[in-house]
């Protein structure tokens, strides 16, 4: 996908309450009309809910809640799944009522711990081969961590990654999205 948006679109997902409806049906429309199997009789006709949520300051999921319909059949529910990254929209999942419409957003696609990840190691001058070297791990491992193939969920990697980021553990599960140790 990864669509370049325009300040009004963005503006319309990530603004729950003061986005422009209009603005997010016509993103929507276009999108979904992209689909050659669409039956472009079925129009998004209502947004009910936005409901942004950032995973870092230029990544955000969004999800939408909303209604189609065509001529005088009844209205079906819409739901809608997208990730942001900056100014581009680079997911977009869709269903109607119980049926997954659009392609479905593949568990293969890459954890954003693994961008956190690169920028902690950017900011503190770390490199592959040092991250791997201070951590005990191979630098294929430091490597699928960096590109969010693989979330490290191991206490000792786990510590001794947040060592090499001089951060407290918990916060670094915090970041990775894994609970909290017992």
């Amino acid at each position: 996908m990864d669509d370049e948006l325009t300040p009004a679109q963005i503006d319309s997902l990530l603004n729950e309450e003061s986005g422009d409806r209009a603005v997010l049906i016509a993103l929507l429309r276009e999108r979904i009309w992209r689909w050659p199997w669409w039956d472009r009789s079925w129009q998004v006709v209502e947004i009910r809910e936005v409901r942004p949520r950032e995973i870092h300051d230029w990544l955000h999921e969004v999800s939408i809640d909303g209604l189609v319909s065509r001529d005088a059949a009844a209205p079906l529910p819409l739901s809608v799944y997208t990730r942001v990254a900056g100014s581009r929209l680079d997911r977009f999942e869709v269903q109607v009522a119980d049926t997954l419409i659009g392609p479905p957003i593949r568990e293969s696609d890459p954890h954003p711990f693994g961008a956190i990840f690169c920028a902690l190691m950017d900011r503190r001058g770390i490199s592959r081969p040092e991250m791997a070297r201070r951590c005990g791990l191979a630098q294929s491992t430091v490597a699928k961590i960096r590109a969010g193939r693989l979330v490290p969920q191991r206490a000792d990697h786990l510590a001794d990654i947040a060592a090499a980021f001089e951060m407290p553990v918990g916060d670094l599960r915090a970041i990775a999205g894994l609970p909290e140790d017992d």
